[in-house]
């Protein structure tokens, strides 16, 4: 089964800390990767904390980056239409190549942020061109299916990866947004493993918000306290053959107004409980 001792953390889960807080709290918690936001590595320059003093943080806190998120400027969009991603839409290829190379990573995750109106050859050309230009950075790309965007179902991004042809390119899995898509647990016990390029784990209340944007962006839960039956949801993955890094992303308001060690400890253990409780 995936490794307790392997887990990585979504930055996202953390709002309220910096970024040495952030370090400092999935170390202290058990964590031995996060993911990256550029807005998150912005705000850790402009603090007067250099590249090399990022590096030195994640090496003291033995931590090391798996995924750069959230990419939405590799279709041709405006950054004013990207709702709940606009804080990150202007944000171009060159920049999250520059967070790659300056802190190292594997995947670069992308979203279609916006309804334009792209046909499916123009979303397939885009997608592989980013690919191809992501390779000389030792980068794959994922793609993020999100229920309110046009590639909103796993079905969806699984055929986009598939369409590109490139060799660096796989879906990244949200369990949230595969259930709240209508998603269900045999999908993922089906899956092709070589699709896939990252998880996103958390857990899903049994009733919908009317207000899905509110409801992602503060009301996912931990894992294994929710609906989705995380258990069987990291088994059938496992029967899969996914072996992709887990990374665990709990957007929750209860989280967020917490101290970041004690959050980190509360997300931490509840994914090792549905490791633990999971183990064949």
């Amino acid at each position: 089964m995936y490794k307790p001792d392997e887990l990585g953390l979504c930055c996202g889960s953390l709002i309220q800390a910096d970024f040495r807080g952030l370090a400092e709290a999935a170390a202290s918690a058990g964590f031995r990767t996060i993911t990256m936001w550029p807005t998150l590595f912005d705000a850790a320059l402009e603090s007067g904390l250099s590249e090399q003093d990022l590096r030195i943080i994640l090496a003291d806190n033995q931590l090391t980056i798996t995924e750069l998120d959230p990419m939405c400027s590799w279709l041709p969009i405006d950054p004013a239409n990207a709702g709940l991603a606009s804080a990150f839409a202007a944000y171009t290829a060159d920049d999250f190549f520059r967070l790659a190379d300056a802190l190292g990573a594997s995947t670069l995750n992308v979203v279609q942020a916006t309804d334009d109106p792209f046909t499916k050859q123009e979303v397939i050309d885009h997608l592989a061109a980013l690919c191809e230009r992501a390779r000389a950075h030792e980068l794959t790309v994922t793609v993020e299916f999100l229920p309110w965007s046009p590639i909103g179902k796993l079905q969806s991004a699984l055929e986009l990866v598939k369409a590109t042809g490139q060799r660096n390119c796989g879906v990244n899995i949200d369990t949230w947004h595969h259930f709240r898509s209508g998603g269900m647990i045999e999908q993922l016990a089906e899956l092709d493993s070589t699709l896939i390029g990252a998880m996103q784990f958390n857990d899903v209340a049994a009733d919908p918000w009317d207000d899905i944007f509110e409801e992602t962006a503060v009301a996912r839960l931990l894992p294994g306290q929710g609906s989705s039956d995380s258990v069987a949801v990291i088994k059938a993955l496992w029967q899969s053959g996914v072996r992709v890094p887990l990374s665990v992303e709990v957007f929750n308001g209860e989280l967020m107004g917490l101290p970041a060690n004690e959050a980190a400890g509360r997300i931490g253990d509840s994914m090792r409980a549905v490791l633990a409780n999971a183990a064949i």
